[in-house]
């Protein structure tokens, strides 16, 4: 029975020697939950009034917890400001507006129906929207190509004529076909380096929404196909220029800002596998949420879909710099309001401070929390400035409401989710196997947990060695939930694996 507790042995030695056992304590019911800190709620007032009501309508509807809609909103609407906006604090920093977020919940929690009405009501009509002419720009392209077509064709017939003739060769045609367009579009769920980097450069030069309904899968496989998966996805975040070579043609792809934010979800179980890997900065760039699951309950009232229809409307309608024969298009930088300056370097030095005295992913978050706090506050200012009603012109900076906004939202929400994620993330098999076993005793009521019945009839997911089963019982030892096995012998003298269980647990409810 390796790796039982000191006052596990002292149990034992208590029942060996006849002594009569200590009072059960009270037990720590923390360890169902792998002592994760609780979540915070998520501050709805930094939308606005209306986007507010309209996310807390949508999480009724879908019985779902706010923060799974406020989460998509937000990445929605920094792939559509895009590159057409980018937050400036001084003129040598400047940050573009996308961001990537993950969800996460247990399967049932909400996930995925807290996005519905954005991913099903909301992005398809903007979709539409984008299209625009673009059938007439592609019949025109088509028409185009037929005619350098035949142009080539004739010009050809020339050289073979001239070249029989002994005549110098003909000038080949002037005309240059440009890549043929692309149809307009937004979310995308192909996330191979080349699809994605030929959307950017011909057919959403503004930006993309990634929209993966698991992020695990994406995450540990960016690089099965592409060794260079990774460091694409760190260029990507921070709207860098990037240039694919491409073997099937000769020329390559130029995308001159990568602009891709995202939205994810994954479960509880899955986050430690995603966290495996050594810190180069990637994962620490997604903000999270993870809230309690909300007991379920039928609403009769939908949200209002054309609200939301026409206020991101207006940010899809946002548009780069013209570009000019001697420079392309480019973002409109916003810059912070200079009443703000002060309040983002000392917000910059909160963060430093918490960077400090902390480590691992967290470390890296706190890291980035200010460039994030800038981003936020770009995408909550364009985003309270749809939801207004009329034509007024989009804001020219960032105002210390909206920048003191973010700020609260990073430092009382993202950084207290990041710490419960990457908290949880870093939890032993040893830890997650006793929450297991601690969920099924409050499931089962057993007044004694057998080993050999656990091992043979339950067979618990993590639990199906004696091995592992004593190692997760010897933490609820600790927690005040089981008491070491007592001396007594069974079949052929084997010594009994029961733990006794705490009796004030018969009245928890699970």
């Amino acid at each position: 029975m390796d790796g039982i507790s000191e006052q596990a042995k002292a149990f034992v030695d208590a029942a060996i020697n006849g002594a009569s056992p200590e009072p059960w304590g009270e037990p720590d019911m923390s360890i169902i939950r792998l002592s994760r800190r609780h979540p915070p709620a998520f501050p709805l007032e930094v939308f606005g009034s209306q986007w507010a009501e309209w996310i807390r309508n949508a999480a009724e509807a879908a019985a779902a917890p706010v923060d799974y809609v406020a989460l998509p909103l937000l990445a929605s609407a920094s792939a559509l400001i895009g590159n057409a906006r980018w937050a400036q604090a001084t003129p040598g920093w400047k940050e573009p507006p996308h961001l990537w977020l993950g969800v996460v919940g247990d399967s049932g929690s909400s996930k995925s129906p807290g996005a519905d009405c954005l991913l099903r009501d909301v992005l398809p009509e903007i979709e539409r929207r984008m299209i625009g002419d673009f059938p007439e720009k592609l019949a025109e392209w088509r028409a185009t190509a037929e005619i350098l077509k035949a142009k080539t064709e004739a010009w050809e017939k020339d050289v073979r004529t001239a070249h029989r003739n002994n005549n110098p060769p003909p000038a080949p045609p002037a005309q240059i076909l440009p890549a043929e367009p692309q149809s307009p579009r937004l979310r995308q769920n192909d996330i191979t380096i080349e699809k994605v980097a030929s959307l950017l450069a011909y057919a959403a030069m503004k930006g993309l929404l990634m929209v993966r309904d698991e992020l695990a899968g994406w995450l540990l496989g960016l690089t099965s196909y592409n060794d260079a998966g990774r460091a694409f996805w760190l260029e990507a975040w921070g709207g860098r220029p990037y240039r694919v070579e491409r073997q099937k043609n000769p020329e390559p792809i130029i995308v001159q800002r990568l602009a891709v934010a995202v939205i994810g979800g994954t479960q509880p179980e899955k986050l430690a596998e995603m966290f495996r890997d050594a810190d180069d900065g990637l994962m620490a760039r997604f903000i999270w949420a993870w809230p309690e699951p909300k007991p379920f309950r039928l609403s009769r009232k939908a949200p209002d879909s054309r609200f939301a229809i026409e206020a991101l409307d207006k940010l899809r309608a946002l548009e780069l710099t013209p570009a000019t024969p001697e420079k392309p298009a480019e973002p409109v930088y916003v810059p912070l309001h200079v009443n703000a300056l002060d309040m983002l370097e000392a917000f910059a030095r909160d963060m430093q401070t918490a960077q400090e005295s902390t480590g691992g992913l967290l470390r890296s978050a706190y890291g980035k929390a200010r460039g994030l706090a800038l981003r936020l506050a770009l995408n909550l200012e364009m985003l309270r400035w749809a939801a207004s009603p009329g034509y007024e012109a989009a804001p020219a900076t960032i105002n210390e409401a909206s920048f003191e906004a973010a700020c609260d939202l990073v430092a009382d929400y993202f950084m207290p989710m990041a710490e419960r994620v990457y908290g949880d993330a870093s939890a032993s098999n040893s830890e997650r196997n006793a929450a297991t076993l601690a969920r099924w005793i409050l499931r089962e009521k057993p007044t004694e947990m057998h080993v050999r019945h656990l091992q043979r009839k339950v067979r618990l997911p993590g639990l199906k060695n004696a091995e592992a089963i004593h190692a997760a019982a010897s933490l609820l030892v600790e927690a005040d939930w089981l008491r070491a096995p007592s001396s007594q012998t069974g079949f052929q003298n084997r010594p009994k694996a029961s733990y006794p269980v705490n009796p004030a647990l018969m009245r928890i409810t699970p």
